[in-house]
C-alpha cells in the first residue's frame, strides 16, 4: 500500500538528502542541491532491481504511483520493465545518417564483387559526411548536402558526384526503413541539378603504350625475372584487367583446353568470362610452379595475391634504366599503366584489318553499347575470339 508520503512532506524533504518510502517499493530519493527523483525497487528472476521513474517535481507523487502500479504489473508477469523500456527506447530512436549508412553498406555488403568496395563506401562517408554523421537521418535537409558537395563540386567533381550517389542511397535506405518522409535530397535529376554549378568533365583515360611499340616493349620485358614480370605479361596477352589477373587461381586455368575462367564475381559485369590462352599466354604460366587450385597464380607471398602497384613497378623499373626518348609513355607524355595494355589492344584491333569490332569487345569482356545487337548476340565468340589473341600474340612477339 501508498501512503508514506504527501506532496507537502515531499517538499520538505528536500532539504535533508536521503532515502525515503512512499511503500509498495516506491521510493523518493533525495540528493545534493534538493534534488529528487523516485525509484521504484523489485525482483525479477531473483535478481534485486532498481528502475528510475523520474525526477521530481517533474514527475508528481500521484504520477509515480501510478508508473509504479503498473511496472509492479508487468514483474507480476514474468516482465522485466528495465529491459522493456530499453527495447522500446532502440525502437524509438531515430538513427543518424552515419548508424543508417553503416546498415545500408553491411545489407549490400554480400553482393558487391570487390571487398573493398564497402570500405570504399565507408571511407567516402566518413570523409566527406562529418557535418551530418550523427545528425539524425530524418533531419538531413538539402542544405546540409549542398553544404558536403559545393567545396568538392569543382575541383573533385568525380569524387563529388560518387559522394553524391552514394549520399542519395543511404537517404533511400532511411526512407525504406520509415526513417524518412520527406523528399529525397540528394537527388540530381529535377533538384540538384539546377543548385550545382555546371562543371566540364574531362574524360581521362588509362595511359596506354601506342600499339605500334608494343613488340619492343615485349622484347625487353621478355628477360625480366620474377613473379610481377609474368603478371604484367600474362594481362597483356589476354588483355584482363589487372585485378581478375592478380586474382587468378590456379583452379581456373584448363591446360588441356588453353582457357582460363573467369568466375562472375570477379568479373566487372558480373558474368563468367572463358579466355582463351594463346600460345605465349600459355607459356608464361608454365613457367611458375602449379599451386593447389584455390592458390594464387601471381603471388610472392604464399596465398597472397599481388598488388596492382606490383605490377605498375615493372614499368617503372623498365623506364627508369632507359634514357629519355626511349621511355614508354602514351601518346600525352604520361608513363604508361597496366590497365592501358587493354587500350592498346583495342586500338590495334581497330586499325588492324578483319578484326570485328564485336569480338574485340567480348574479348575485353565488355558489355556491347548496343542494346539491340547485346541482346540478339547469344554466343561468347569463342573460336572468333581465339583467333583474335594468338593474331595479337604474334604481333606481340614478332620480333622474336
Amino acid at each position: 500500500m501508498y501512503g508514506g508520503l504527501n506532496e507537502l512532506r515531499c517538499k520538505a524533504l528536500l532539504k535533508t538528502p536521503g532515502k525515503y518510502g512512499d511503500g509498495n517499493n516506491l521510493w523518493f530519493v533525495v540528493g545534493p542541491n534538493h534534488r529528487a527523483k523516485w525509484v521504484l525497487r523489485y525482483t525479477v528472476h531473483s535478481k534485486r532491481r532498481e528502475m528510475g521513474l523520474g525526477p521530481y517535481p517533474q514527475v508528481s507523487l500521484k504520477e509515480a504511483r501510478l508508473q509504479a502500479m503498473t511496472r509492479l504489473s508487468e514483474v507480476q508477469q514474468g516482465a522485466d520493465p528495465i529491459n522493456e523500456r530499453e527495447v522500446k527506447l532502440t525502437i524509438n530512436k531515430m538513427p543518424t545518417f552515419g548508424e543508417c549508412a553503416k546498415r545500408y553498406i553491411d545489407n549490400r555488403r554480400e553482393g558487391w564483387r570487390n571487398a573493398k568496395h564497402a570500405q570504399q563506401w565507408a571511407n567516402t562517408i566518413d570523409q566527406y559526411c562529418k557535418p551530418i554523421l550523427n545528425k539524425p537521418v530524418d533531419q538531413v535537409s538539402q542544405d546540409d548536402v549542398l553544404a558536403i558537395l559545393l567545396p568538392i563540386w569543382a575541383e573533385k567533381n568525380e569524387t563529388a558526384s560518387r559522394l553524391r550517389g552514394r549520399v542519395e542511397k543511404v537517404l533511400g535506405y532511411a526512407t525504406a526503413a520509415k526513417h524518412r518522409t520527406q523528399a529525397n535530397p540528394a537527388v540530381f535529376a529535377g533538384s540538384l541539378e539546377y543548385l550545382l554549378p555546371k562543371v566540364k568533365r574531362t574524360v581521362r583515360h588509362h595511359p596506354s603504350l601506342p600499339w605500334r611499340q608494343l613488340p619492343a616493349f615485349w622484347a625487353e620485358l621478355r628477360v625480366q625475372n620474377g613473379v610481377a614480370k609474368a603478371a604484367l605479361a600474362f594481362l597483356i596477352f589476354t588483355a584482363a584487367r589487372s585485378g581478375e589477373v592478380r586474382g587468378m587461381t590456379w583452379g581456373e586455368v584448363n591446360f588441356d583446353e588453353a582457357t582460363w575462367t573467369v568466375p562472375g564475381e570477379r568479373m566487372k559485369l558480373g558474368k563468367t568470362h572463358i579466355v582463351p590462352l594463346s600460345t605465349t599466354a600459355l607459356a608464361v604460366l608454365k613457367t611458375l610452379q602449379q599451386g593447389e587450385p584455390q592458390d594464387y597464380v601471381f603471388t610472392t607471398w604464399g596465398r597472397s595475391p599481388l598488388s596492382d602497384m606490383t605490377l605498375a613497378a615493372v614499368i617503372k623499373r623498365m623506364n627508369e634504366r632507359a634514357v629519355p626518348e626511349a621511355r614508354y609513355l602514351d601518346a600525352d607524355g604520361r608513363a604508361i599503366s597496366p590497365h592501358g595494355f587493354r587500350s592498346s589492344f583495342r586500338v590495334w584491333a581497330a586499325e588492324e584489318p578483319n578484326h570485328p569490332k564485336d569480338v574485340a569487345e567480348f574479348a575485353l569482356a565488355h558489355k556491347l553499347p548496343d542494346p539491340v545487337e547485346a541482346a540478339y548476340q547469344r554466343s561468347t565468340l569463342f573460336e572468333a575470339r581465339k583467333s583474335l589473341m594468338q593474331s595479337w600474340d604474334d604481333w606481340v612477339t614478332k620480333g622474336e
